[in-house]
C-alpha cells in the first residue's frame, strides 16, 4: 500500500512540474511587443540635424507587420527623411505630414517569412528648427493601450491571430539648445560632446531571430511538458 502511495505522490509531482513549466512557457510569449525611440533623451541645438531609431521587440512572437505612428511639434522639429529598416521585407506606408507633425511607418513581412525578435523598424532624420524656442519638446507614439481594436494607432500584428500585441512604448523627450552643431564623423563618444550636446549615432540593426527555430523548439518542449502532465493525470486515474 505504501509503495502505491509513493508512486501516486511521484506522479502528482511530475504532473505539477510539467504544468508549471508549460505555464511559464506560455507566459513568456504573452509578454507582448514593445517599441521605443533611441535615443529617448538628448540636447539638440537649433539648426542642427539628428537621427532617431524606432526600435521594435516582438517579445518572441511571430509578426506579420508593424505600424508606428509618431507625433512631433513642427514648430520645433522638421522631419526630413524616413529610412526603412530591414526587419520587414516591405514598407509600403511610410509618410511624413509636416503640417500636422505626423510620421507614419508601416512594415510588412512576406507571406513566407514572419519577423520575430528585435531590430530597427526605421530611422527618422530630423532638423531642429532655427526658429524653435529653447526648452523641452517631445516626440511621441500614437498608442492607445486600452483599445486593442483600434487600427489607426501604433500596432504590432501577430501572425496567425491578427491580434495587436503591442503592450509598451517609450517616447522621446528632447531639449532644444542654442549651441553649435557637431560635425558628423567627429571622434565623440555616442550620446555626448564636450559641451553636453547629444549626438545620436546610428546603431547597427540587431539581426532578426532565425525563422522561428528557437520559438518552435520552446513550443515543442512546452507540448512535451503538457503531455507528461496529461499522462500523469491518467496514471493517477488508473490507480
Amino acid at each position: 500500500m505504501r509503495k502505491f502511495s509513493i508512486y501516486k505522490l511521484f506522479l502528482l509531482f511530475v504532473a505539477f512540474c510539467a504544468l508549471h513549466f508549460a505555464f511559464c512557457v506560455s507566459s513568456a510569449y504573452a509578454a507582448g511587443a514593445t517599441m521605443s525611440l533611441s535615443p529617448s533623451t538628448g540636447i539638440f541645438n537649433k539648426g542642427c540635424s539628428f537621427s532617431i531609431d524606432i526600435n521594435l521587440d516582438t517579445g518572441g512572437a511571430q509578426t506579420d507587420g508593424t505600424d508606428a505612428i509618431l507625433f512631433y511639434d513642427p514648430t520645433r522639429f522638421n522631419a526630413t527623411l524616413i529610412r526603412s529598416g530591414t526587419i520587414y521585407s516591405d514598407y509600403p506606408g511610410n509618410s511624413i505630414d509636416p503640417q500636422n507633425g505626423k510620421i507614419t511607418i508601416s512594415g510588412l513581412a512576406s507571406v513566407s517569412s514572419a519577423f520575430a525578435g528585435s531590430g530597427v523598424l526605421a530611422t527618422i532624420d530630423f532638423i531642429a528648427q532655427e526658429t524653435a524656442p529653447e526648452g523641452v519638446a517631445q516626440i511621441k507614439f500614437d498608442f492607445d493601450p486600452n483599445d486593442k481594436a483600434k487600427t489607426t494607432d501604433s500596432n504590432v500584428v501577430e501572425r496567425g491571430t491578427v491580434a495587436d500585441i503591442l503592450t509598451q512604448i517609450t517616447d522621446g523627450s528632447y531639449t532644444i539648445g542654442a549651441g553649435s552643431c557637431v560635425a558628423t564623423g567627429s571622434a565623440v563618444p555616442r550620446g555626448s560632446t564636450g559641451d553636453g550636446v547629444v549626438v545620436p549615432t546610428k546603431v547597427p540593426p540587431t539581426k532578426p531571430l532565425p525563422q522561428s527555430a528557437d520559438f518552435q523548439t520552446t513550443l515543442m518542449v512546452g507540448f512535451v511538458g503538457s503531455l507528461m502532465a496529461i499522462l500523469g493525470i491518467i496514471g493517477l486515474a488508473l490507480l
